[in-house]
């Protein structure tokens, strides 16, 4: 795997629904939307996916979509973590079949009080083992019941040649990963979130997997490219912009905000499948206030757009 395939902004996608049903269509637009953009590629199947609460028959049915809509040169990683070390192949086995690039694993955590960093690491070892694509451990401890990927974990984990990088969507410094990463593996950090995406480039992680690129594909990819430019000034204050937009509107209402976030830029991104719920309507109409504020619609943002 080049190392390319992990340097910039991968966007979460959403799945749309309607009366709890996922829009196709939707879909499609969605993903050619995100084609015209510097996004490096895509990651459905998540959570912003709302994968937990997709049948396997409609995993798949997604996951084909994006593959058969994406341009050629954007990167597939997927969600395709379950309980079991087996389930997880045989799953990983059916979307590799439809040129999945790499596969992003969730902690198992049903059993949570179990899963010490030994059974942790035989998981994980036994589905890079098997797999035939890549693996990203996904290190996310508020989707896995306050589980979190350790520091010595992830060292031990990062000598498997199939084991190609971690995302840290946990609140543990992105430093104290990075700096525990072998020097003679081939082992990339990832950033899990917009607060972390800047700092977490600093201190070592080749790129991020955003919530906020789902809605602002072109603003995420430019702090990206502020960074390899090293226009310090720019990077910092669109970091800056970035994390307080998020605080104060989208990021404070998860999947449903990221779906309104994307229907105030023109983006149909349907309505949430239950038991998530939407936006309530006042904060609605707060967001879209803030939003017309900052300039933001349908248009791509200017260059000098939060800086």
């Amino acid at each position: 795997m080049s190392d390319e395939q992990l340097r910039g902004v991968f966007a979460p996608i959403v799945t749309p629904f309607r009366d709890q049903h996922i829009l196709y269509s939707a879909l499609t637009s969605l993903i050619e939307w995100y084609n015209e953009t510097e996004l490096l590629g895509y990651m459905p199947l998540g959570s912003n996916g709302e994968f937990q609460g997709l049948t396997e028959e409609e995993s798949l049915r997604v996951l084909s979509l994006v593959m058969k809509a994406k341009k050629k040169d954007k990167i597939v990683v997927a969600g395709c973590g379950r309980e079991s070390a087996y389930a997880t192949v045989e799953f990983i086995k059916k979307v590799g079949d439809l040129g999945l690039d790499m596969a992003f694993l969730l902690a198992p955590h049903y059993f949570v009080d179990r899963m010490t960093d030994d059974a942790l690491f035989q998981y994980f070892t036994y589905v890079a083992d098997h797999s035939p694509i890549p693996i990203v451990v996904y290190n996310a401890p508020k989707f896995a019941s306050n589980l979190i990927i350790t520091v010595d974990l992830m060292r031990r984990l990062s000598y498997h040649p199939n084991i190609v990088a971690m995302k840290n969507s946990s609140l543990h410094p992105n430093a104290d990963y990075a700096a525990a990463i072998p020097m003679d593996t081939d082992f990339y950090l990832i950033a899990g979130n917009i607060k972390t995406f800047y700092p977490g480039l600093l201190d070592g992680a080749s790129g991020g997997v955003l919530s906020t690129a789902s809605y602002l594909p072109e603003c995420c990819c430019r702090l990206f490219r502020y960074y390899a430019e090293r226009q310090t000034a720019k990077a910092e204050a669109l970091h800056a912009s970035l994390n307080r937009l998020s605080s104060d509107t989208v990021g404070r209402f998860g999947v449903a905000g990221v779906k309104w976030g994307l229907a105030l830029r023109g983006i149909q991104s349907g309505e949430v499948r239950l038991p998530l719920v939407p936006v309530p309507q006042e904060e609605k109409r707060r967001i879209a206030d803030v939003f017309q504020r900052e300039g933001i619609g349908a248009a791509p943002l200017p260059e000098d757009w939060g800086i």
